[in-house]
């Protein structure tokens, strides 16, 4: 107190300062204004002055020395910087003249104009700028992609589509206005032509391919759909601009290609259509192409070869060999299986290996193969081995259609084997045919029709069923293991604990009795502690890895070591049952334990981790390492958010839970831009993007949330984001408000949140420091805020409350475009 701010200037000293400036301002412009009519321009140089000296008497300086300046570096600078300051004076009339006069001027200056500095783009935006001030429209043709992009949105898309091609190059639009064009043809799609929204999609998805970004990974899909004049535009966009790409570009260009042919139903029309395009061919070598497509190029030899002659040329042993272990055409298999039979060896000594000996990497089910080798050796048996093994590498790629398809071709032939195992096999291929069904099920959860599950089901419980059979041929371990995950992903809880007969042995068991026994509870709204605290002992146990907890009578964990010969699961094996469990009550769960876990390990309330079904759990400490729980429960919450990322599929309830959890880990481990990401996507998920007027925002936000969030703010340096969060506390935090407002670190744009201000108080704090530090503008818009109508603090509560409502959603879309 008694101190001056030094940074502070009397109003009185601004004003006279800014009157002498005003007048000689005057006097500036006449003079520069004359000076554009005058003659020859001459520049002094070092050479031209004369050194003074105490023996000096008279100076005389060389003028001849001067350096003559071209006149349209001269005018230019003039009419540039006139423009300028007619500009900021508001005379748009008087700048548009100057800069237009500086725009002609512009291409006769050179590469190397000494005597005229300026930003050209600068001074293309101020042109535009006074152009559109005084309705002085540019032609079409020589705007901008980003103003023609704009002109084409208000006049039914005109030209759009040659405008997004080139832009593909350029790069002038921002990627977000691009998107924003396809979401609203998507929501309006009366408003185009039919085929214009793929389109559209094609051009934005080769931008995020040629920038390498990532690309909307439901565009094969829509393409598929499109048929072949989709794939003919795709390929005629690509090839259009392909000149003017670069290596790397070119590069992400063939991946993004081979990426698409794994698409069912696109590579019969892709593949020609790259053939046909002699840029996108060379990008391929032909082994390449051959590979990509290889049904036409495989089924066109292997026919000539088969007519040729019933026995090949040993020279072509080694093609047969290529096609056998990469070819998935269950008619390219048979042909190549015959042939190899019947080719010779290239010399007698080096026999040929057998065709399960072609490749180390085949698998198959022991069960099955047991089975298989005590078949009979014919080419038919070498045919289904073949088909078995090429059906589970297309299982474990992913490609569960194209996997069963060859199944059904294995397990009609399988039929016809002879021998006493032949029926064995066929029953074996059955319940291999229904884990593929199971993991192509589970793998397309949440979005699988009620009837598939619901039949999947039903041959689930049959499977599970046939353990204690009377022919003695039972289900292998893996084929128990989908059909309980299955059920438990359906919801089918009683069918785990009861009513289904389940094999003794299984070590998943373990885990998901306990896990459906507590969903069921909560279904059931039921309270039953011990089923929710063998679930604990069970998880716990897991977690930590050597030692297994049993709780006594009274309610206390006491350690239990186990024998090696005990049913228990390792944490890999575990974490690859979460994998597979898609069933939001289920993941609820889980997520709820090993958070309260990690709260209990971590002791911190400031450091806590959202969680639903606080009361389920024991308040016990436990012995398991901090890492162990933080890293499965960050992925799990990964997970879960990933399936689940909005609340199409479950409740948003559980959704927001799952977000929240997921920034709090974040924060926790001082990721703060993930952090806000993630109470932000919380928001928008709980309140169907700020479309739902219920107060799911305020449920969200709660105080410890808005603190993190401020926190995050001020970590990242974003002052003035901090400063307005505290606005949505309960009890708005002044202290933390104004020391946020006077930081000079930040580096959010200051004033542009000024529109989301609804706190008086903080209002006139703004306005006095902008004062005292001499800021005009930022005052004057400071004040331009404080005098709306409903930012008044004499309104009544519900205007009051509308108003900050407003300004909440207003700022939560701005945060979101910066961090979503």
């Amino acid at each position: 107190p008694g101190q001056q701010d030094p940074t502070h200037e009397s109003h009185e000293v601004q004003e006279g300062i800014l009157s002498v400036l005003e007048r000689g301002g005057d006097v500036s412009v006449r003079i520069l204004e004359q000076l554009l009519g005058a003659g020859e321009v001459r520049a002094p140089v070092l050479s031209t002055f004369t050194v003074h000296t105490h023996h000096t008497t008279t100076i005389t300086h060389s003028w001849e020395r001067c350096k003559s300046v071209a006149d349209e570096q001269f005018k230019c600078q003039i009419h540039y910087d006139l423009g300028a300051y007619h500009f900021l004076q508001e005379r748009y009339e008087d700048a548009y003249s100057h800069f237009s006069e500086a725009c002609k001027l512009l291409p006769e200056l050179g590469s190397h104009a000494e005597y005229c500095q300026m930003n050209e783009s600068k001074l293309r935006g101020y042109y535009k700028s006074c152009a559109s001030l005084c309705s002085q429209s540019t032609p079409l043709e020589q705007r901008s992609l980003y103003d023609r992009f704009l002109y084409s949105l208000g006049n039914e898309y005109q030209d759009l589509i040659k405008i997004l091609s080139e832009d593909n190059v350029a790069f002038d639009i921002p990627s977000y206005l691009r998107k924003n064009l396809e979401l609203e043809l998507q929501a309006r799609p009366e408003k185009a032509p039919p085929g214009f929204l793929l389109q559209v999609k094609t051009l934005n998805t080769v931008r995020n391919v040629i920038e390498g970004d990532l690309w909307n990974s439901n565009f094969p899909v829509g393409l598929a759909q499109g048929g072949k004049p989709g794939v003919q535009f795709l390929v005629q966009v690509l090839a259009a601009k392909f000149s003017k790409l670069t290596n790397s570009h070119k590069e992400r260009i063939r991946l993004f290609l081979m990426t698409l042919n794994l698409t069912s139903n696109i590579k019969e029309v892709l593949i020609p259509a790259i053939k046909m395009c002699p840029p996108l061919k060379a990008l391929f070598s032909q082994e390449e192409l051959l590979a990509m497509w290889p049904q036409h190029e495989e089924t066109r030899q292997c026919a000539a070869k088969t007519s040729n002659a019933a026995f090949t040329d040993p020279s072509n042993l080694n093609d047969i060999i290529w096609e056998l272990i990469h070819s998935y055409n269950p008619e390219v298999l048979k042909s190549a299986v015959m042939l190899y039979k019947n080719t010779m060896p290239p010399r007698p000594d080096m026999p040929k290996k057998e065709i399960p000996e072609l490749n180390v990497k085949w698998e198959m089910p022991i069960p099955i193969y047991n089975t298989l080798m005590k078949l009979p050796p014919t080419p038919q048996r070498e045919l289904v081995y073949l088909y078995i093994v090429k059906a589970v590498e297309l299982a474990q790629a992913k490609s569960f259609q194209s996997s069963l398809d060859i199944l059904e071709e294995a397990s009609s032939h399988a039929s016809t084997l002879p021998g006493r195992e032949t029926v064995r096999l066929c029953k074996l291929l059955t319940w291999l045919i229904l884990m593929t069904k199971i993991q192509h099920c589970l793998h397309q959860l949440p979005c699988v029709d009620n009837s598939v599950m619901s039949e999947l089901t039903n041959e689930a419980r049959k499977c599970l069923s046939a353990h204690n059979g009377r022919d003695g041929i039972a289900p292998w371990t893996g084929v128990n293991n989908w059909c309980i995950l299955l059920l438990l992903n359906a919801g089918e809880w009683n069918s785990l604990l009861g009513a289904v007969s389940l094999p003794s042995h299984l070590y998943l068991l373990v885990l998901v009795k306990p896990l459906a026994a507590t969903a069921r509870a909560l279904r059931e709204k039921l309270t039953n502690k011990t089923v929710w605290y063998e679930l604990w002992d069970v998880v716990v146990g897991i977690l930590a890895n050597t030692v297994q907890y049993k709780r006594s009578v009274s309610g206390q964990s006491t350690p239990v070591e186990r024998h090696h010969d005990s049913v228990i699961m390792n944490r890999s094996a575990f974490l690859d049952c979460l994998e597979n469990v898609r069933e939001p009550s289920c993941l609820s769960i889980i997520i709820s334990l090993l958070g309260h876990v990690l709260n209990l390990l971590n002791e911190e309330p400031s450091n806590e981790v959202h969680i639903d079904h606080l009361a389920m759990w024991p308040s016990t400490k436990v012995t398991v390492s901090v890492e162990v729980v933080r890293e499965t429960l960050t992925w799990l919450v990964i997970h879960a958010t990933r399936l689940y990322p909005t609340a199409t599929h479950t409740s948003a309830a559980l959704c927001t839970s799952w977000h929240l959890s997921r920034a709090d880990l974040s924060y926790m481990n001082e990721q703060y831009n993930s952090a806000l990401a993630g109470y932000l996507t919380a928001v928008f998920v709980a309140t169907d993007f700020l479309r739902n007027d219920n107060g799911g925002d305020q449920c969200v936000l709660t105080d410890g949330i808005i603190r993190r969030m401020i926190r995050c703010c001020m970590n990242l340096n974003c002052y003035t984001q901090a400063a307005i969060l505290c606005q949505f506390l309960e009890n708005i935090d002044y202290s933390t408000a104004l020391r946020c407002l006077q930081e000079r670190n930040s580096v959010d744009a200051m004033d542009a949140y000024y529109c989301c201000l609804w706190d008086v108080s903080l209002i006139e704090f703004i306005i006095n420091m902008h004062q005292k530090r001499g800021e005009i503008q930022r005052r004057d818009k400071a004040l331009k805020m404080m005098g709306l109508l409903e930012v008044n603090s004499n309104n009544n509560d519900e205007i009051q409350r509308e108003a900050a409502k407003v300004r909440k959603h207003r700022f939560l879309r701005a945060m979101a475009k910066q961090y979503l």
